[in-house]
């Protein structure tokens, strides 16, 4: 246990990064770094629309009730002084008016005043308190982009509900395909801007409340005003922020809706005329599922790691034999799954890298404690490795978000590492292995940019490669990525292999060098 809390420090480090910040961004939880964080805002939505649902029902019982009194009233209209005379005069019409004035309207008066659902109303206050902040909203656009740029996937057809060759039965609104393209204007994806933009102008509004058209045309106007500030700014560098912010707002004082629509659709037609293509990495080849086919691979049943094997053979794919990297089929079971999603207390921020810009791309838990499934699980990995465990025992579980991804890296230890992990005692990772334990039905595959190798995230699956040479120098070919996760959730299990332990197991020996 002593070597497991002596690297817990690694762990938090690397995955938990603490800060100083003053906006608490690292401790903060975040519902858009994973599906199981987005679950909980659906819930949040749904007990937020059914107390709106009885809120209304509330009101509409109200006017019900001031419509009922006021249709008993009803009566021809006096419209001349003698007509109102000859009304009064009536002792039957001269009492009810009094007795009226004197004791039923007051009680309305105190009816149509009196605040009626208030349980509905605090609890809305307290999902609103609770609902996801600028960061949450930030990270979802970013994430709608790394989607939409790794694909290349086209907004007239995100807008439509197609994702690659999936249609599903949803459709963007209005407000959304503004978002997007006022997030792309802000990034200076001025190309994509424009097509989302023209989007959102083709998605019919008319007929919305007035509450819904306000709101548009004020999102509308924000976006207008940032074009117009840019557009100034080219124009005469030397202005100053609040020189530009006046002329701005003095520019698009009297603008209507049509005046708006133009002005952003034209800045940004000249401004793609100024604008760069970026060829596609090989992460992004790899995510599009083109790289070329890998040959002379076999698929077998591995039973030769230890004796249990001979009992219960594993199967193996090859995925690449120089660097040896496998696939393992069917090690982990649906039952098991459930059981490791039962582990989970509370999970942490997942972040793409200790540098900046940070980015919450997935929630992470830490297994540091031996319980069944994690002796199971460790058990299982040195049966498929052969490799001892027993001085790291702690298993890392991770849940990813819609869009979720993770940037090209090594698993090895860079200089960067070292330096947050200068009392490490277990070595170097030599060796990865990751249980895919989520059910992903686009995206989230695992890249080697370099080898020209992608691998699916298959449910039950297990990935294992090795990060070093034998002579335990790094091998930069294990540089790895995560896909952007379109569609599911992706749920890993992952343990790094350290090279103090397996010391006597896989001893170092000299590198063999192909000519």
């Amino acid at each position: 246990m002593s070597s497991v809390l002596r690297v817990s420090v690694l762990f938090i480090l690397v995955h938990s990064v603490f800060s100083t910040d003053s906006n608490d961004l690292f401790f903060k939880k975040y519902y858009s770094s994973s599906v199981l964080g987005l679950v909980k805002l659906l819930k949040m939505e749904q007990e937020f629309m059914e107390n709106f649902s009885v809120y209304a029902n509330i009101l509409q019982e109200k006017v019900d009730n001031l419509n009922i009194f006021l249709d008993a009233l009803k009566r021809p209209n006096h419209n001349t002084h003698n007509e109102r005379e000859k009304f009064v005069s009536n002792p039957l019409n001269a009492f009810g008016l009094i007795r009226r004035l004197n004791q039923d309207w007051p009680k309305w008066q105190n009816y149509s005043q009196k605040q009626l659902g208030l349980g509905q109303l605090n609890a809305m206050q307290d999902i609103v308190s609770a609902a996801p902040e600028s960061f949450d909203m930030n990270e979802k656009l970013k994430a709608m982009h790394r989607i939409e740029t790794t694909y290349d996937l086209q907004p007239k057809n995100i807008s439509k509900g197609l994702l690659q060759r999936t249609e599903f039965n949803y459709k963007l609104t209005w407000r959304d395909c503004l978002a997007l393209a006022h997030h792309k204007f802000k990034i200076g994806e001025f190309q994509r801007s424009l097509l989302w933009f023209q989007e959102a102008l083709k998605i019919n509004t008319n007929g919305s409340l007035e509450i819904i058209n306000n709101l548009q045309e004020m999102e509308l106007k924000n976006f207008a005003t940032d074009v117009a500030k840019r557009s100034i700014y080219l124009s005469n560098e030397a202005l100053t922020n609040e020189t530009i912010d006046k002329l701005a707002n003095s520019q698009l004082q009297d603008a209507k809706p049509i005046d708006l629509e133009q002005l952003i659709s034209s800045n940004l037609k000249r401004w793609i005329k100024d604008s760069s293509t970026t060829p596609p990495t090989n992460h992004n080849i790899g995510c599009r599922g083109l790289f070329p086919r890998k040959t002379n691979l076999v698929c077998r049943y591995n039973s030769s790691t230890n004796a249990f094997l001979k009992l219960a053979p594993l199967k193996m794919e090859e995925v690449s034999r120089d660097p040896y990297i496998v696939m393992f089929h069917e090690v982990i079971s649906d039952k098991e799954i459930e059981e490791m999603k039962g582990e989970i207390k509370e999970m942490e921020n997942g972040w793409t890298g200790l540098e900046d810009p940070k980015e919450i791309v997935s929630s992470v838990y830490w297994i540091t404690e031996e319980t069944s499934f994690s002796k199971r699980i460790n058990q299982r990995i040195s049966d498929m490795t052969g490799f001892k465990l027993e001085e790291f025992r702690a298993i890392q579980l991770a849940n990813f978000g819609v869009g979720g991804y993770f940037k090209p890296h090594f698993d090895y230890y860079t200089e960067r590492l070292r330096g947050v992990d200068a009392n490490n005692t277990l070595g170097d990772r030599i060796a990865s292995i990751i249980f895919y334990a989520g059910e992903v039905s686009q995206g989230g595959q695992t890249v080697f940019p370099d080898l020209k190798v992608v691998v699916e995230p298959k449910r039950g699956n297990a990935l294992f490669w090795f990060n070093k040479f034998d002579d335990s120098s790094p091998d930069p070919r294990s540089l790895h990525s995560v896909c952007p996760v379109i569609v599911g959730s992706r749920w890993t299990i992952t343990k790094w292999l350290h090279y103090a332990p397996q010391l006597f197991v896989k001893p170092c020996s000299p590198r063999v060098r192909k000519e």
